[in-house]
């Protein structure tokens, strides 16, 4: 009896195989996401280095700065207790005015999406908002307010909320549009449209708006506190700058810029939980 063999299909002995996973990329992967960032900064702090013990700039040397005397001015201030009370001010209308963004401009932006009266009837002030400078607005703010939190407060709510907004109202109208017309072909109500669907499919949309959000309240933060503000890290930099105390005013403008950038970081870790819901 001879034995049937199966033909092999045509071109599947020619067919790549199948790629397999190795648990060493993902590794590799996490390693290099740590290492190169710290690379590049010790780049940077070795540049600046340089730079500061060169004589030859036309500048100053007793003004320029460097790694080493701006982290011991650092020292000096958190040990005297002055970092950490200043400190606190900012971190308590930072995170009042983020708070105060999110809760405006979270339900603003959803609204603006859904409802195409909303978005024409909210639209111009807020694009008007948005191009109009912060520091043009502080006069008024501090003659209805005063010098001291709650200027500060309005300043990173005036720069935060709008981003939030913006991307929140991308978010509803960007949803893909065969999910909208499946759902109501299933009956689905319009409180069960929203909450079904385009509520979950804007969040990845709504969390990009959130973390773009973080540098600008950072920066109304130290603004608000250069003009009107009697504490505060922005109170310190515009103090030490008026007294040529560049090592404090360098300390100061990098622990800000250390600050956004690790809440940017956190924020794109909890970003990337939601990169499944994005549409494709």
């Amino acid at each position: 009896m001879s034995t049937s063999v199966s033909p092999i299909p045509a071109g599947r002995e020619d067919a790549p195989p199948t790629p397999i996973p190795v648990a060493g990329d993902s590794l590799r992967a996490r390693t290099e996401r740590f290492w190169l960032p710290a690379l590049a900064i010790l780049v940077v702090l070795g540049i600046w280095e340089i730079v500061a013990q060169i004589n030859g700039l036309g500048i100053w040397v007793q003004y320029i700065s460097n790694p080493i005397d701006a982290a011991k001015a650092g020292w000096n201030m958190a040990t005297s207790g002055e970092l950490w009370h200043n400190t606190t001010g900012s971190l308590e209308a930072f995170v009042i005015g983020f708070a105060i963004s999110a809760a405006i401009g979270v339900p603003l932006g959803l609204l603006m999406g859904w409802s195409r009266i909303a978005r024409e009837l909210l639209d111009p002030p807020i694009n008007f908002l948005n191009a109009t400078p912060r520091l043009a607005l502080l006069p008024v703010i501090v003659v209805w307010l005063g010098i001291g939190l709650k200027s500060t407060i309005v300043v990173v709510v005036l720069d935060a909320v709008i981003p939030v907004v913006f991307n929140a109202m991308a978010g509803v109208r960007d949803v893909d549009v065969r999910l909208v017309q499946t759902a109501r072909s299933f009956g689905a109500s319009k409180p069960e449209l929203f909450r079904k669907i385009l509520l979950p499919a804007s969040t990845p949309a709504i969390i990009t708006g959130i973390r773009l959000a973080v540098a600008r309240g950072v920066l109304g933060v130290i603004v608000a506190e250069l003009y009107v503000s009697t504490a505060g890290i922005g109170h310190l930099i515009q103090t030490y700058g008026q007294a040529f105390r560049v090592n404090q005013v360098v300390f100061l403008v990098i622990l800000v810029a250390v600050f956004g950038q690790l809440l940017n970081l956190a924020l794109q870790k909890f970003e990337r939980r939601f990169e499944s819901w994005r549409g494709v």
